[in-house]
């Protein structure tokens, strides 16, 4: 967690010089008092429930902003997507409806075309703290990752790498070919085509209608993470959690209105983006413990484990490529929106790489050396 977090700061710094900084007018800007900070209460949209793990970075960096600016900056809070759904939270920050709130890229595929490498890419590392620290550096790498917020009106100012995605079931599976034909609960614009190339029948439902949704036979399992899936006691219908080693995903980021975030004074920004860092480290430790925890609790509710074998591991990257090549998808896309899409495709794969990370496909064809 350590090189993360030197990582990130590195990168704050970096972000910080790029980012318009405004001169601090109006009523919640201006000469600092007190603490010398301004004093404001900003309004944060929340994807989740307060007492979940997907809102816990977001309670963790407020804390810290009010802490450290000496209580001038406290926070308003909606929770469990009170202001709107929770795919259009973009828009909520962005329009100013919000200040300041989670921003969930799985929700964002043609507003934020290049946040989506975090989807595209089959077998990802497992590691959270690991997928988060891959990201950071390539986003250092390719500003372009944070002008693409400014573009939607929003600042970017941390990525999380969040818990892996596993596929949980109410009878026993230890192999992919006994996913075909099973209705599975799942999102994602890139997880879809890769099930349907083993023949698995994707299912939408939120995270709420999970428990129901398995419990009364449309699906068969869910693809989801471990945090959810005790959140929500999903062990009480299903009793299998098959750890297909899909990767974990940089999912969420804090996001602030791009008109709010210009009001600030530079040294109001700064602690904004300090206290971002920081709770994004103190999120991972956190995240690291929790996922064993999760596990100690699934077992003791009667859950059993199997891992996918490194063979069906290869087996499942290599039909889902042919299926539906999501990585040239996303190059595709990425290079419609106006970027070298090849160019940060091949960054990633080799960022990987160079973290110890071994891709479960071959990833020459995406690679550009130079």
């Amino acid at each position: 967690m350590k090189k993360l977090l030197s990582v990130v700061c590195c990168i704050t710094l970096a972000v910080t010089m790029l980012t318009a900084c405004g001169s601090g007018s109006g009523e919640n800007a201006g000469n600092a008092s007190g603490s010398n900070y301004p004093k404001m209460t900003l309004v944060c949209a929340g994807l989740d429930r307060a007492d979940t793990a997907k809102a816990h970075d977001l309670e963790i960096f407020m804390n810290l902003v009010t802490k450290k600016s000496g209580g001038q900056i406290t926070f308003k809070k909606y929770w469990n997507a009170s202001l709107g759904k929770a795919p259009t939270n973009l828009d909520i920050i962005r329009n100013g409806i919000a200040d300041v709130g989670t921003v969930c890229t799985l929700y964002t595929p043609s507003q934020l075309p290049l946040s989506q490498i975090t989807y595209c890419v089959p077998f990802a590392p497992d590691d959270p703290t690991l997928a988060a620290q891959l990201m950071y550096e390539v986003a250092e790498k390719h500003p372009e990752f944070y002008r693409e917020y400014e573009k939607n009106n929003v600042v970017n100012v941390a990525w999380k790498g969040n818990e892996p995605y596993k596929l949980y079931s109410k009878k026993p599976i230890t192999s992919i070919d006994q996913l075909k034909g099973t209705k599975i609960t799942m999102g994602g614009v890139y997880y879809i085509p890769w099930f349907q190339s083993i023949g698995t029948v994707p299912v939408t439902a939120a995270a709420s209608e999970l428990y129901q949704t398995v419990k009364t036979g449309v699906a068969k399992g869910s693809f989801v993470y471990d945090s959810i899936f005790c959140d929500f006691k999903l062990y009480e219908v299903m009793k299998y959690d098959y750890r297909i080693s899909l990767g974990a995903r940089n999912c969420d980021t804090i996001c602030f209105n791009k008109d709010r975030w210009d009001s600030f004074d530079k040294k109001t920004q700064k602690l904004m983006r300090d206290c971002a860092t920081e709770a994004m480290g103190e999120f991972q430790d956190w995240q690291d413990k929790e996922m064993v925890g999760w596990e100690k609790e699934m077992k003791t509710n009667g859950v059993k484990f199997t891992d996918i074998t490194s063979s069906d591991k290869r087996k499942f990257a290599k039909k889902a490529l042919d299926y539906n090549d999501t990585l040239e998808s996303w190059i595709n896309d990425a290079n419609a929106a106006g970027y070298n899409g090849k160019q940060i495709m091949s960054d990633y794969l080799k960022g990987g790489e160079k973290l110890g990370y071994k891709w479960s496909f071959d990833t020459s064809k995406y690679i550009i050396d130079k």
